[in-house]
């Protein structure tokens, strides 16, 4: 059974670069065509509602596209990785709600709402993702879950006041500092990340990040588990040549 468990890990990194593929050439396209039709319009000088929703089309496919891709780096060649799954879901459907929004439904307050909301809770996933490739050393990591709390509670937050529309001046207080100290701790990471790597590399230690470690953990459970079946059949083999 775990000779045919070990091709399915080996696929896990091959489907990625299918799904990075798409996303790179999608974000690349809508620049590239976004630019263009800018140029055109420009100069046409015609800018009515049609050429706007043509505008935010590449626009949105451009920023899915980028939100996809950053997601993907986040990803392991072992393990669940749900959150980057979850963050490339809560991308499409964001992306989706915003071209229907964009095209067909236009007036509708509950729907864009929803749609906000959603593009709220994919951003804060893709950013805690994007934090998670830090490699910090054991002493510094707790940080980095508190700034994953705090940036949960902040979508969490803001989706409230949208839906509830709250806006208290003490609610845009709230709101602001909860952008400096997210800001604030965002830069803090990757400067620690640093300290980290030249701490481990002066010790000679290898420096692991959460998803890595957790990778490493179960493939060293899969060793342990593989070495004694190995002991358990050698034990037979020698009962039967016995």
């Amino acid at each position: 059974m775990s000779g045919l468990n070990q091709p399915n890990h080996s696929d896990r990194p091959k489907r990625s670069g299918t799904l990075k593929k798409p996303m790179l050439y999608g974000l690349i396209g809508s620049v590239v065509l976004g630019a263009i039709l800018g140029i055109v319009f420009v100069l046409r000088d015609t800018w009515g509602w049609f050429e706007v929703r043509v505008i935010l089309t590449t626009l949105i496919v451009a920023a899915g596209s980028l939100c996809g891709l950053a997601c993907d780096l986040s990803r392991t060649p072992l393990g669940s990785n749900w959150m980057p799954k979850l963050g490339m879901v809560l991308t499409a459907l964001a992306s989706a709600l915003f071209l229907f929004g964009v095209w067909v439904e236009g007036d509708s307050e509950i729907y864009w709402k929803t749609t906000v909301c959603v593009s709220i809770l994919a951003v804060s996933i893709i950013h805690v993702n994007l934090l998670g490739i830090a490699k910090l050393a054991g002493r510094f990591r707790w940080l980095q879950f508190i700034t994953s709390q705090i940036i949960f509670g902040y979508a969490l937050l803001l989706c409230t006041m949208i839906i509830a529309e709250i806006d208290s001046s003490g609610a845009l207080r709230l709101v602001t500092a909860g952008s400096i100290v997210i800001a604030a701790l965002s830069m803090v990471i990757p400067i620690l990340h640093r300290i980290s790597r030249l701490d481990a590399h002066r010790r000679g230690e290898e420096l692991l990040n959460v998803s890595e470690q957790r990778s490493v953990d179960s493939i060293d459970e899969e060793i342990a588990r593989l070495h004694k079946r190995i002991a358990d059949l050698e034990r037979v083999r020698g009962t039967l040549g016995g």
